[in-house]
């Protein structure tokens, strides 16, 4: 997820691995951009580092509570003090987000005898663009479970309700166990108005954080209604509408409250959005119509935005994508103004005559909320110019490469797809993929990453690298890391993940050749994916429509705020990305976005399936609506996702797509997070703890039987039940997140360099040969490391590269692969339905470290015999005689094949007869 993808909450089940889409509070089952202490941490924008702070890279000493005075920086910063009444801090930590931003673990750096351990940081460390907030959490950093927190919630630190000190200093007092949050070291509760809103049609509730006196309501501006407090200690009252009337959502409603103590007078607005739910909001105001963005003809453009409760919008037009403020040279900030009109179910739309494509265009909306307007682009926008700050009005027909009308994904099963997970830069960022000058400006780009002819030689020996490398690995599929318009520098581009969404139907300009031009970031993505067509490659897409970068300043949030995210009962956003915030697919506007935006990258650029991030954050209508409507397009699409949370939702886990949901999945699948885990121990299990192929001395049973679910393409074991249906089962050992299988198994504890050589091959060959859909991490073909790094969606490209001198050095490996993967795609007895895999049989030895089966070929009139051994213990012999040897891991040279057939620990042997 992040992460930026950040946080993490334990979710329904027990077992929790992490996945995180942005960052921490989550319950997931797969780690989604983990941090290297076993919790989740970023996977898109990252946190800047100060040399004078201890940050998530670098931690104060563990051998005392005592850590003295904590640093003090020249610029405005924050101290959160945390008091404990064992005074025992050792093993707390803080996680931290900006409301825009990811999150990442943060240790206490100094202490008072008094109100205990301090963390104090400079503001300036994190980008608080638009906001003055972070949120945060106090956890057991000694462990990987996002349950072991101080207080259940996720609290929000706003800087603007505790002034600074003289020292420009922010501080803020805790107690271990107390949910309260104090402004002064003596424990005093600040006063804040925390919930004002509409609870029914002609109700508001208000709480407070302390006693009030009394309190006056308005409706724009004018004073409807008065009150007081009834009783001593009253820290909350309701309010009823007189009259007969009911809320209306053109209005703006606001409480002005007098507290009790300090006879501070506080004002906030009655936030609406319980009632945005209602049929009755949905009757009056969700708008069914496939004209919103920017509909273009050479004649003439009309733009319609939908802003229920807008007070004006005007639509601008510019000649370039580029603001003087980013490029001062070739920027121009001139447009040309059109007031637009509020039509029917609150759509905002005006027509512009004349040719503008290639023009530019953004929205200044002006509202309740954003009272002195806000520039946005349009949440429908197809292209942008740099860094997407405007979107682009584009004649599609000008994008198309040669070739382009007759290109189409191919029709393939979901369950003989070889997903390889994989991202634009990783493929062309090593020195080893090309060493042609003229190569060097394609790198990181959509041109490099389809770019044939390039090759590695180390001696004597020359190996294909990049796109010739992935065709000839022979995947019939690639699913990119995000592809579209992300919160980044595209003038400046460092590496990222891509989990920070910007734009949604934007592409990301980073990886294309001029950023600058809105034209040329399609054109090439075009490019790629039709030159993956012809190689026989289907593009699957990486998306993230669980959370936005940041919402306040956002598309969504400026067009219509408090609708298109989830809301905590005191009214702060809600949390399940662990990025600070999450939508709500379950709001009809959001779940049409969602349906509208998939179409269209669907069939503008014939992508062949969609990979969805943290997809339990999703309801399960949308998600089976949305995949519905792909079905129309292309009814071989490929739609899988991530079927758990990283932090705890709002959403009902009943309604959402989570694993215990996944029999209620109509089209689509999830990731086997529970198979990961029985193969390897990944997710949120301690590094060093080892899975079947990982064990050398004594198997787990759970892990054996849960493999064994795994191999019939059941996501299942003993704590879950998700789906016993192939079809919506995604098999993996690895993926973007966490470690690579090489990686992990040093974790581990494995030093034996044969064992580390053959584990990570041991664990893909299950993969490779389970019913369901396989799943790949690229690079696993020749042992890719990362130098043991768990979270590199920073890291930079140095450390995310593909090695293509790896696949010389582990040449085996790589030709093993591609007989797994060849056998995958084209033995039907590997694609078997539910009904099929109910009778799938797997024979299991009584040490538990021996799996076999037999598969069909039906096509080819052959039949495969496929022996899979760990390291635990003495491997039984197999009868394998009539078989010829198909694949043998570990390449033997005196390996028979025959009626006592031997094996080697960390094997796979597949023998293969034809049959009448």
């Amino acid at each position: 997820m992040r992460k930026t993808k950040l946080f993490l909450a334990v979710g329904v089940l027990a077992l929790a691995a992490m996945v995180a889409s942005c960052g921490a509070a989550g319950s997931s089952s797969s780690s989604e951009e983990n941090s290297t202490s076993a919790v989740s941490s970023g996977s898109s924008a990252s946190v800047s580092s100060n040399s004078a702070t201890s940050s998530a890279a670098s931690s104060v000493s563990s051998s005392s509570n005592h850590l003295g005075n904590p640093p003090t920086y020249d610029s405005e910063s924050f101290q959160i003090h945390y008091r404990r009444m064992d005074d025992a801090y050792t093993d707390w930590h803080l996680w931290l987000w900006p409301l825009n931003g990811a999150g990442a673990q943060y240790d206490f750096n100094g202490y008072d005898s008094t109100n205990g351990a301090v963390a104090s940081y400079p503001l300036n460390q994190w980008s608080l663009t638009g906001a003055d907030t972070m949120g945060f959490l106090v956890k057991d950093k000694a462990s990987g479970v996002w349950a072991d927190k101080d207080t259940a919630d996720d609290r929000l630190f706003k800087f603007s309700d505790f002034p600074a000190d003289a020292n420009d200093v922010h501080n803020l007092y805790l107690k271990s166990g107390d949910a309260n949050m104090y402004y002064s070291s003596d424990y005093k509760i600040l006063d804040i108005v925390k919930v004002a809103q509409f609870v029914t049609a002609t109700r508001i509730s208000v709480q407070l954080s302390t006693t009030f006196s009394s309190y006056i309501l308005y409706k724009n501006g004018v004073q409807i209604g008065t009150g007081a407090s009834t009783f001593k200690g009253q820290t909350s009252f309701v309010y009823d509408l007189t009259g007969g009337e009911t809320a209306d959502f053109g209005s703006t409603y606001s409480v002005s409250v007098t507290f009790l103590v300090d006879g501070k007078t506080l004002t906030k607005n009655v936030a609406m959005n319980v009632l945005y739910k209602t049929d009755a909001f949905n009757n009056s105001y969700y708008y069914d119509g496939a004209d919103l963005g920017a509909t273009y003809s050479a004649d003439a453009t009309s733009f319609k935005v939908w802003s229920p409760f807008s007070a004006s919008i005007q639509l601008r037009i510019y000649n370039s994508g580029t603001p003087i403020a980013i490029n001062a040279s070739v920027g121009d900030d001139a447009f040309t103004g059109y007031a637009m009109t509020l039509g029917d179910k609150g759509v905002y739309a005006v027509t512009v005559e004349g040719d503008l494509a290639g023009k530019y265009y953004t929205y200044f909306v002006t509202n309740g909320t954003y009272p002195n307007g806000q520039e946005i682009v349009d949440p429908y926008a197809q292209s942008a110019g740099i860094d997407g700050v405007r979107g682009m009005i584009v004649d599609f027909a000008q994008t198309n490469p040669d070739g382009w009308d007759e290109t189409s994904p191919l029709q393939i099963d979901k369950k003989a797809l070889t997903p390889y997970e994989t991202h634009i830069a990783d493929i062309t960022s090593s020195d080893t993929w090309s060493s042609a000058t003229a190569n060097a400006s394609l790198a990181k780009t959509f041109l490099g990453a389809c770019l044939p002819g390039t090759t590695y030689t180390s001696g004597d020996v020359t190996v294909k690298t990049g796109f010739d490398h992935i065709k000839e690995l022979g995947v019939n599929a690639v699913e990119l890391l995000p592809i579209y318009d992300q919160a980044n520098d595209e003038v400046n581009p460092t590496f990222d993940w891509g989990y920070n969404p910007l734009n949604y139907d934007v592409i990301e300009g980073s990886y294309s050749s001029n950023a600058y031009d809105g034209y040329a970031r399609i054109r090439e993505f075009k490019t790629l994916v039709e030159a993956y067509h012809e190689a026989g490659i289907n593009v699957i897409m990486d998306v993230v429509y669980n959370h936005v970068s940041g919402v306040t300043n956002s598309p969504f949030d400026v067009t219509m705020p408090g609708y298109f995210f989830r809301y905590n009962s005191d009214g702060s956003l809600s949390n399940g990305s662990g990025c600070g915030n999450e939508t709500a697919s379950d709001m009809p506007m959001f779940r049409k976005y969602m349906i509208d935006s998939t179409a269209f990258w669907a069939s503008e650029y014939k992508l062949g399936g969609f990979r969805f991030d943290l997809m339990g954050l999703h309801d399960l209508t949308t998600m089976n609506a949305l995949t519905a409507n792909l079905k129309t397009i292309d009814p071989t699409i490929c739609v899988f996702g991530e079927s758990w949370t990283s932090g705890t939702s709002t959403l009902t886990t009943s309604l959402s797509c989570q694993q215990v949901n996944e029999d209620e999945y109509v089209g689509y699948g999830a990731f086997n997070d529970q198979m990961r885990d029985a193969l390897i121990k990944g997710g949120l299990n301690a590094v060093t703890a080892k899975g079947w192929v990982t064990n050398t001395s004594a198997v787990v049973a759970t892990d054996y039987t849960t493999l064994i679910s795994g191999l019939k393409g059941f996501t299942e074991s003993t704590t879950l039940v998700g789906t016993e249906d192939p079809d919506k089962t995604i098999n993996y050992a690895s993926c973007h997140d966490n470690y690579t299988l090489y990686d992990r198994c040093g974790k581990a504890g494995i030093t034996d360099a044969t064992q580390l050589h053959y584990m990570p091959m041991l664990a893909n060959s299950l993969v490779l040969t389970s019913q369901g859909t396989p799943f790949l991490l690229a690079g696993e073909e020749f042992l890719r490391t990362k130098n043991g790094d768990g979270n590199s969606y920073n890291s930079g490209y140095a450390v995310n590269a593909l090695d293509y001198s790896l696949k010389i050095t582990n040449a085996d490996i790589f030709a093993n692969y591609q007989k797994l993967i060849l056998l995958k795609e084209s033995a039907d007895g590997l694609h078997l339905d539910a009904t099929g895999a109910a009778t799938f049989r797997v024979t299991m030895t009584d040490d538990q470290n021996q799996l076999s089966y037999t598969i069909a070929d039906t096509a080819a009139s052959k039949q495969y015999l496929i022996v899979h051994n760990n390291g635990v213990g003495d491997l039984p012999t197999v009868d394998m005689s009539g078989y010829d040897l198909y694949l043998d891991t570990r390449n033997r040279t005196d390996l028979t094949l025959g009626s006592a057939t031997t094996f080697l620990p960390f094997e796979t042997v597949i023998g293969v007869k034809n049959v009448a």
